[in-house]
């Protein structure tokens, strides 16, 4: 773990955050990450509240934060919607009876939408898999071939669970922001214990203020506890 930042460059930090553009949001980073408590070990603690409890990946690819929750939730959503990506999920997931494979993607309304790839998607599918979006602007994907999915409100979803979630991994290649706007206005929201996103307004430069935005009014909430710094 890297030591921490002294106070008063955390200061720093938080006032050159407010730059326009994205200077500011290279300072708004530097400031969530120069916290005292690393984003590993703040996910480690939300794991191990979530004992016993409902957990939820959003952007499941093959697995990885799935297994790390499956240990100790009650139950896993494991949301993918690529149909090559969902069907490793699956073998990856195995015979585990208290994770559910959702072959569809997070989103602000129910319907069946494009998704587009990597360029490189062909020659490594396992690599590729990675970039797959909803986003046609995201800079490293195909338009030219896109795939048709499932997607889910993802608010009605928690709706109809109705149930407490103790944590929510969501890495879903640039359509994080209008997901998180859309929950944040919601009252579903207050159900969820602790959030963790990986933005990329790098891939996506247009969502780079949206983004900035999200950031600063997710330092402000107090459940969903919500770290934008995952990965």
């Amino acid at each position: 773990m890297k030591p921490d930042k002294p106070p008063l460059t955390r200061v720093k930090y938080w006032l050159m955050s407010h730059l326009p553009g994205k200077r500011g949001l290279r300072y708004l980073r530097k400031y969530s990450r120069s916290m005292p408590t690393s984003v590993q070990a703040e996910f480690d603690a939300a794991l191990e509240a979530a004992r016993g409890r409902i957990c939820i990946d959003l952007g499941a690819n093959m697995g990885l934060a799935t297994l790390q929750m499956a240990p100790v939730a009650s139950h896993v959503y494991a949301f993918e919607p690529d149909p090559w990506t969902a069907q490793e999920l699956r073998k990856a997931v195995g015979p585990l009876d208290n994770v559910t494979v959702i072959e569809a993607a997070a989103g602000t309304k129910e319907g069946t939408f494009p998704v587009y790839r990597s360029a490189k998607f062909g020659d490594d599918p396992r690599k590729g898999s990675l970039s797959t979006t909803l986003v046609a602007d995201k800079i490293n994907v195909d338009t030219t071939q896109p795939i048709d999915v499932k997607v889910l409100d993802f608010r009605a979803f928690l709706t109809e669970l109705d149930a407490d979630i103790a944590l929510i991994k969501i890495d879903i290649e640039g359509a994080e922001v209008a997901l998180l706007e859309a929950l944040f206005e919601d009252p579903v929201c207050a159900r969820i214990d602790h959030i963790f996103v990986e933005t990329h307004e790098t891939r996506v430069p247009a969502l780079a203020q949206r983004s900035i935005a999200l950031r600063r009014r997710a330092r402000n909430m107090r459940r969903p506890r919500v770290n934008m710094d995952w990965m």
